[in-house]
């Protein structure tokens, strides 16, 4: 069995069990004349094929026929740019989808996927019948916009590729070195927790913590910073999200080597201190 037949989905669920599942604030849709007992049935909501939370969550549905797979990835190459034609609520759903995915491209932001299958309709037909969803499901694996053309609006969301917007000195290869003379060597070497380098990143938003400067976008789009003890590890500082920070190259060589050291430490501290309570 492939990977696609596993996706398949076997069971009727409501979107908005779903939605809320991938994180989404579903208490809106209770506001409505049906009220909370029929919150799943609110239309301005349940017939989405795309949901947004302050640029935090994305949320696309997608038609498991339309789904691809290559050597084990699962793929789907669309373009929302030019459909929806059938219906202005269709064309205004299709907007919204090729903005999310455009917002997903341009901040190399993970994307959730509720996958369905039943009937697709035209949505280019003003008298096509509504698509039927038979069945649903939210996949666990996050997806990404992994092709986005910003002039025609063609697409590729790819399953299980993670974006990352921000990589710090231990995410980067180093570029190769020419062969050097071979020798044992020991000593202690400290373990960093990758997840928490991530969410400290995350954190900055691609801003030194010390200077507030951005730091510099590499050439496939991401943004660098260096991630820094502030309490060096080799002096029993922990590796915990009240002692490490991200700052630009020149902050971090200063931090460690420059006289201004103890200071930079003493307000990266007092920093801290606000930032993670």
């Amino acid at each position: 069995m492939s990977v696609l037949d596993d996706l398949k989905p076997t069971k009727q669920q409501r979107v908005i069990d779903l939605v809320s599942a991938a994180g989404v604030d579903v208490r809106d849709w209770a506001h409505f004349e049906g009220g909370e007992k029929r919150a799943a049935s609110n239309p301005k909501y349940c017939y989405e094929w795309s949901f947004v939370e302050s640029g935090r969550i994305i949320v696309l549905n997608l038609w498991y026929a339309a789904m691809r797979e290559r050597k084990g990835v699962v793929f789907m190459d669309l373009n929302l740019r030019n459909s929806g034609r059938g219906k202005e609520v269709w064309r205004a759903r299709a907007e919204r989808f090729d903005h999310a995915m455009h917002e997903a491209w341009k901040h190399r932001q993970q994307v959730r996927v509720v996958i369905a299958d039943g009937v697709m309709g035209d949505a280019d037909d003003p008298k096509a019948k509504p698509s039927r969803v038979r069945r649903r499901l939210l996949d666990p694996i996050p997806w990404a916009v992994t092709a986005y053309d910003e002039k025609n609006g063609d697409a590729t969301l790819t399953r299980g590729v993670l974006t990352e917007r921000f990589v710090d000195q231990f995410s980067v290869q180093p570029e190769p070195e020419a062969p050097v003379e071979r020798r044992m060597v020991s000593g202690t070497a400290f373990v960093r927790d990758p997840a928490l380098r991530s969410r400290t990143l995350e954190r900055a938003k691609g801003a030194c913590e010390y200077c507030a400067n951005p730091g510099f976008t590499m050439a496939d789009g991401r943004v660098y910073l260096e991630t820094h003890h502030v309490v060096p590890l080799s002096e029993a500082g922990t590796d915990t999200e009240d002692n490490l920070v991200a700052l630009c190259a020149n902050h971090h060589r200063e931090a460690h080597h420059g006289v201004r050291a103890a200071e930079i430490r003493r307000k990266l501290l007092n920093k801290l201190r606000f930032l993670t309570g």
